[in-house]
């Protein structure tokens, strides 16, 4: 079996060992296709969070928004925007057949479903979190949206994930795209892999697959149903 690396966003060496990150335990859940491992810096020893998301072959659907969310991950700065260490992508030929994996390292973190199970908080002092957590998922998406004039397409429960001092953090950038209301021709990230995002998390227009009606609207309006959904899942299903 060859083995062969090569960086998304910047190398690590000539195989996965040179990886300087130990890979742990994964987590239950993760958005989409992705895994959410525990890690370790192997210089010191300090946590972090390793995502890989792995497919058949480097033109696989999944590989190819995943390596979107790598580039928007790198350069999308925020206090409430998971901040990005690393990324390496590793092709394994075997024969006639290959398996690609892209791994993105970043500050430690734990899936936010999870985290709520861990913390069992109950009456004000859980409603008074959850107000929290979610202002500052607010203030990440008008970041995209204002600020950038980034549609980030995907926000829901698993597109969250929370710091060992409970601060919630917006990731999941895979079909993260610029906003071009004007550009009929646009074919973006969120065009291509719109079919990555869960049909609750889906405003109707989207749904439908009506372009037309998205380019005459906001750029804070796909983002805005997202979270009103993932709102809902606190204050309703979790209630």
């Amino acid at each position: 079996m060859l083995k062969f690396l090569k960086g998304v966003v910047g190398g690590s060496g000539p195989g996965v060992k040179d990886l300087p990150y130990n890979i742990g335990e994964p987590y239950p859940s993760a958005w989409g296709s992705w895994t959410h491992h525990r890690g370790t810096s192997k210089d010191d020893g300090s946590p972090v969070s390793i995502f890989s998301l792995s497919g058949s072959s480097a033109q696989d659907g999944h590989l190819a928004a995943g390596r979107n969310g790598v580039k928007r991950l790198r350069t999308v700065r925020h206090p409430n925007v998971l901040s990005f260490l690393h990324s390496t992508e590793v092709e394994i030929v075997d024969g006639s057949t290959s398996r690609v994996t892209i791994y993105i390292v970043t500050e430690p973190v734990m899936p936010l479903s999870e985290r709520i199970k861990e913390l069992g908080l109950k009456g004000t002092q859980r409603d008074e979190y959850y107000a929290w957590g979610l202002h500052q998922i607010a203030k990440a998406v008008s970041f995209l949206n204002n600020d950038c004039k980034l549609v980030h397409g995907n926000v829901c429960l698993a597109s969250v994930v929370v710091t060992p001092t409970l601060d919630w953090k917006l990731h999941a950038f895979d079909v993260l795209s610029e906003f071009d209301g004007n550009n009929a021709t646009a074919t973006g990230p969120m065009l291509q892999y719109e079919w990555l995002v869960g049909s609750q998390y889906k405003p109707m227009e989207l749904v439908k697959s009506d372009w037309a009606a998205i380019r005459k609207s906001p750029p804070w309006a796909i983002d805005s149903w997202g979270l009103g959904k993932l709102i809902s899942v606190f204050y309703i299903l979790w209630k």
